[in-house]
């Protein structure tokens, strides 16, 4: 079972590949592209009215080492499963 996940950015297939290529033997490593689609909020929406706090895994760190370095690399809890 996987316990470290890279996500790639979808900006950045052939880091994916690399990522794959280099950690082929290591059965603890899984890579994937980012599936997130783009923000999901509908604009018209009073944002004083917001009921969802973001997602409960999601760290704005990670939005930001996937623009500037390409992925970025999350330790699994054993667990949770991986889609």
């Amino acid at each position: 079972m996987a316990r470290y996940l890279f996500i790639v950015s979808k900006k950045r297939p052939e880091l994916r590949e690399y990522l794959i290529g280099h950690f082929s033997a290591e059965e603890e490593v899984l890579v994937m592209i980012d599936r997130r689609r783009g923000e999901r909020r509908r604009e018209h929406i009073d944002p004083g009215m917001e009921r969802r706090q973001g997602h409960r895994r999601w760290r704005p760190e990670n939005d930001e080492a996937l623009e500037s370095i390409g992925a970025f690399m999350v330790p699994l809890d054993e667990r949770e499963p991986v889609a």
